[in-house]
């Protein structure tokens, strides 16, 4: 009897630690379609319903069909877009110290962002990363969408700063509310530009439809339209999380080859870049 009960305590303080590091930091509040979550960001992919958990090192995969919310144990909320990939690299939040660390990354497709509550720091403690930039808030509304390489930042209200995810590509931006920037594949952010309750009307649809139609179009600001040279298919590589799907490391942003990109401004009425979906 004795020998049962020392068993069983070893076995429950050997899963205690694991437990406590699946903590869940927020929950699915809208599943339409067919969405799917790597725990871990490992296979298999596991259908997502309305209130499952979602832990630190989880992606969400919207079909092209498909959105979600997850609203975070801060009551921060993020809209994914159909045909999106988003996963959690970390988050941390205490409300008795009125402490935030967030980071959430872009693989692909678009999200908006509600961070409600503003807590009082000196740096931004909710970080939204993508292939091409970072962004820091403290309180805002902002929509993210992705290029084949650039990101295109739309911030409703509040502050949000953007720069170039790699560090040696000087130059950061402090968008205020109704305001606009691109990052640019090795680019610093483009000069804030104003924006319209119309081109924040045409967001949200994108947001329901995603962006196989082509990205956002008239919601650019005139004179911001821009063409690039792409690089070859196959040339453009995706930082990720510590593991991509298949559990494989992949490496660093520091460490990835430099792109060739040369911007050319369009003048008004021309469209903007078209979109490529991934395949």
């Amino acid at each position: 009897m004795m020998n049962y009960l020392v068993g069983a305590l070893l076995v429950w303080l050997m899963v205690l630690p694991a437990g406590a590091q699946a903590a869940a930091v927020g929950r699915f509040t809208v599943v339409a379609g067919e969405v799917d979550l790597l725990k871990q960001g490992k296979l298999p992919a596991l259908p997502v319903k309305l209130q499952d958990r979602v832990e630190p090192g989880d992606i969400i995969r919207t079909k092209s069909q498909a959105r979600a919310q997850i609203t975070f144990v801060d009551d921060t909320t993020m809209s994914i877009s159909p045909g999106s990939r988003v996963a959690i690299e970390s988050y941390m939040y205490n409300a008795e110290k009125k402490q935030r660390q967030g980071v959430v990354q872009i693989f692909y497709g678009m999200v908006y962002t509600v961070v409600n509550r503003i807590l009082q720091t000196e740096k931004p403690d909710f970080l939204l990363k993508t292939h091409t930039a970072v962004m820091g808030v403290r309180g805002t509304k902002w929509y993210a969408a992705l290029h084949p390489i650039a990101t295109d930042v739309f911030n409703e209200s509040g502050k949000v700063s953007a720069k170039n995810i790699f560090p040696e590509v000087a130059g950061e931006v402090m968008l205020k509310g109704m305001e606009f920037t691109r990052v640019g594949w090795n680019l610093p952010p483009t000069i804030p530009a104003p924006l319209t309750r119309e081109d924040f009307l045409l967001l949200q649809r994108q947001l329901s439809t995603g962006l196989k139609g082509g990205l956002l179009g008239a919601a650019l600001p005139s004179g911001v339209a821009a063409t690039f040279t792409l690089p070859p298919p196959g040339q453009i590589p995706t930082p990720g999380i510590a593991q991509t799907e298949m559990g494989t490391p992949t490496p660093p942003p520091s460490t990835l080859p430099m792109l060739q990109v040369t911007p050319q401004l369009v003048p008004p009425p021309q469209p903007a870049p078209p979109f490529y979906p991934p395949r």
